[in-house]
């Protein structure tokens, strides 16, 4: 069940940082606002659960877009200049939502209820729904990325100048590639919340699990994340019957190993470190 949080946040932070280049160090915010939104168009507000799904995901999109219209277009001369712009809405973002909502926890009552057992091992409902949900928005952006736009999308990635010449607009792609990207982050925030919970401190935990998936299946690979994200859900689960809290550890050790045989993750190469300009 984790593991498709996991891939939906992962897979946006790889396309980001692999079509424009940006080290968003705002995606785990942006699931935190997700989960936020959910909770507040169907509690607050009252209207269906699938209704505050598709809310979640076209606000954080639209936020993406006007994070990056507001800010990171003005700073994007350089990595390090991203990198600190994207970091600085992210504290923006927590702290304001420390103000509005405070440490307690925002409880979304569960949407699919019931347990299914299935070879002597039961599995609740609503883990089984964020599973069928994860695989079809993955399935529906890797589909979505065959399309015309997603090869101008490839085209931007390779070289911006090259693909300026055969009449792609990259400013156009990168506002539809910050929408996507956020609004991955958004649907699984709210995804996540009748499960869980919404939470003011949840941002930073999926952020890092999003870096170890993006280091272990390879920056810019989609499919790395994707598989990484698998691995990691599994390895995670299976830990924490063992070694409880402790689990993440479990994962930087096999992040090691893959590191180690593979410094490029499972299905990337290493990239240079950019340097400031």
């Amino acid at each position: 069940m984790i593991g498709g949080v996991y891939a939906l946040v992962a897979s946006g932070f790889t396309l980001i940082l692999g079509v424009m280049k940006i080290f968003n160090f705002a995606q785990g915010q942006f699931y935190m606002l997700g989960a936020f939104v959910a909770y507040g168009v169907a509690v607050s507000l009252g209207l269906p659960y699938v209704v505050a799904l598709i809310i979640s995901i076209l606000s954080m999109g639209l936020l993406g877009v006007l994070v990056y219209i507001g800010i990171i277009k003005w700073t994007y001369s350089g990595f390090f200049q991203t990198v600190m712009a994207t970091f600085a809405f992210s504290t923006i973002a927590k702290q304001g939502s420390l103000l509005t909502f405070g440490y307690r926890e925002k409880v979304l009552p569960a949407v699919v209820r019931g347990i299914i057992e299935v070879s002597n091992v039961t599995v609740p409902g609503g883990k089984l729904f964020i599973i069928f949900v994860a695989i079809l928005v993955m399935v529906s952006l890797h589909y979505f990325l065959k399309l015309k736009v997603g090869t101008s999308m490839r085209a931007v990635a390779e070289s911006m100048d090259v693909a300026s010449l055969q009449g792609i607009n990259p400013t156009r792609i990168f506002y539809l590639t910050m929408g996507i990207g956020c609004g991955l982050s958004g649907i699984a925030g709210g995804l996540i919340a009748p499960v869980f919970c919404a939470s003011v401190l949840m941002g930073e935990r999926i952020f890092i699990m999003a870096l170890l998936v993006v280091a272990i299946g390879g920056m810019g690979s989609m499919t790395g994340a994707l598989l990484a994200s698998c691995v990691i859900g599994v390895v995670e689960s299976f830990a924490y019957q063992f070694v409880g809290e402790l689990n993440l550890v479990a994962i930087f050790i096999l992040l090691a190993v893959i590191i180690y045989f593979r410094p490029g993750g499972l299905m990337g190469k290493p990239l240079p470190i950019p340097t400031a300009e």
